[in-house]
């Protein structure tokens, strides 16, 4: 009798189970989950089992948006059972911040930034000091910087700050002389290269007066060098002008940026079908057309760099950022060509004020770094005018790129799918300075230099 008792009794919950299951086919891992924001979250791993289904025949409504806090609905529905739960995205992590001792001199403004060596947090953080600094002491102090998150979360770290009376001037670190071309178009500031122990922007005025860039011989420039701190160098820099063998020739140096793209080949078969060279600055922006970089190369045409990425906001935030993604594109060109590049064009040109928005004074950084390191950058002086817009006509780009202004023209082109009008003028604007006597000639680390003056 027990033991029919004790099996009624299994069975009336065995029939209780399958009654619950069958009105609440859906188990989930969590009911309602509390995720970390920046996290993923996978609603269909939150699903424990479909009892007597398949989990292929769910659906769910509703989405979940890690990088925002918020409290988000998600409906889980199988046949016509429906559950709903809350899926809550919270931000509880202080802000990581790493920092460095600064040493300045006394008349740097100080600012809570100046101690950040790197800081990551999912949401905006803004920077205090929780004990503000004295800005009139000589010698080091003690700070406290405060990172805080928009949701309260923070983090303090201890740092040094140490003033001092700066009474050295600046040093003039050129001990060669400066060699330009005969010709060239040079901005001699981007190769002066001044160290001061405190600022690193020293002020120059530089005395040009005696160079004569378009006679080979052995000049001076003189370099006023000023810090923060009102200490001055004067010191002459040697600068050598080589004899260039193009000068006094007519030539133009055809120039395409941001390419490869699906116009790239027609822009070389009409270079093959004139018999004229020329120069891709290339990105990394269309590796389905990358084939055509190789064959420019093998054609006789230069391979300068344009950045990998061409996004302002990525590589105009630091020179380390910069240099990345040159590093980037160069690295590209030698896996196609076999050899790296030293030729290379800012995007926007040396002279953008768009980098300010994103580092101020960066331009006038890399104007000298990227020199040190080997490369040789090439603005334009004369532009086709198709950056202006895709529905520039042939008839405005041959009239903006044909002219007999200058001997050497460095001649800008864009290189992208939307400019078939550049393609469409390209043959035109080829035979307008070979009737001139012109000569086509890709450029080389020692080509004819065109350098806009910085804005940045």
């Amino acid at each position: 009798m027990k033991k029919l008792l004790y099996l009624s009794v299994v069975a009336l919950i065995y029939i209780l189970f399958g009654i619950f299951y069958y009105w609440n086919p859906i188990l989930l891992v969590q009911q309602d989950p509390i995720i970390e924001i920046g996290t993923q979250f996978d609603p269909y791993e939150n699903v424990l089992n479909i009892v007597y289904g398949d989990i292929k025949d769910l659906k769910i409504k509703g989405k979940v948006d890690t990088n925002t806090p918020g409290v988000y609905s998600l409906t889980y529905q199988y046949k016509d059972r429906k559950k709903t739960i809350k899926v809550t995205v919270t931000d509880s992590k202080a802000p990581i911040l790493e920092v460095k001792n600064v040493k300045t001199d006394l008349q740097e403004h100080i600012t809570p930034e100046l101690f950040v060596k790197n800081i990551k947090d999912s949401s905006k953080v803004t920077l205090s000091f929780e004990n503000v600094p004295e800005l009139k002491k000589k010698g080091k102090q003690k700070l406290n910087i405060l990172a805080k998150d928009i949701y309260g979360n923070s983090t303090t770290k201890k740092v040094i700050l140490e003033r001092l009376e700066d009474k050295t001037p600046p040093e003039i670190k050129n001990k060669k002389a400066i060699q330009v071309l005969q010709g060239s178009m040079e901005d001699f500031a981007s190769k002066i290269r001044v160290k001061d122990d405190l600022d690193p922007n020293p002020q120059l005025e530089l005395d040009t007066r005696q160079v004569d860039t378009f006679s080979p011989g052995i000049y001076s420039i003189h370099v006023k060098a000023t810090d923060r701190s009102n200490n001055i160098v004067d010191q002459d820099v040697k600068v050598e002008v080589k004899e260039n063998p193009e000068y006094n020739k007519k030539i133009v140096y055809l120039t395409f940026d941001d390419g490869p793209s699906e116009n790239t080949i027609k822009v070389l078969d009409i270079l093959k079908e004139y018999d004229v060279k020329a120069t891709f600055f290339v990105t990394g922006h269309a590796p389905s057309y990358n084939d055509f970089i190789k064959e420019a190369f093998e054609q006789g045409h230069s391979i300068g760099l344009h950045t990998y990425s061409h996004d302002y906001k990525n590589i105009y935030s630091s020179t380390n950022a910069y240099f990345n993604d040159l590093d980037q594109i160069n690295s590209m060109v030698e896996s196609i060509t076999g050899q790296k590049s030293d030729i290379i064009r800012f995007p926007g040109g040396s002279s953008n004020s768009i980098s300010a928005k994103y580092s101020p004074g960066i331009m006038s950084e890399l104007v000298k770094m990227v020199n040190e390191r080997g490369y040789q950058y090439f603005d334009w002086n004369v532009s086709s005018s198709d950056a202006a817009g895709n529905d520039i006509s042939k008839e405005q780009i041959i009239q903006s790129s044909c002219t007999d202004k200058f001997d050497q023209i460095n001649l800008l082109f864009h290189d992208s799918a939307t400019k078939n009008s550049t393609v469409e003028a390209l043959p035109d604007i080829i035979k307008f300075y070979k009737d001139r006597g012109y000569k086509f000639y890709p450029l080389t680390k020692k080509s004819y230099v065109v350098h806009h003056q910085t804005t940045n």
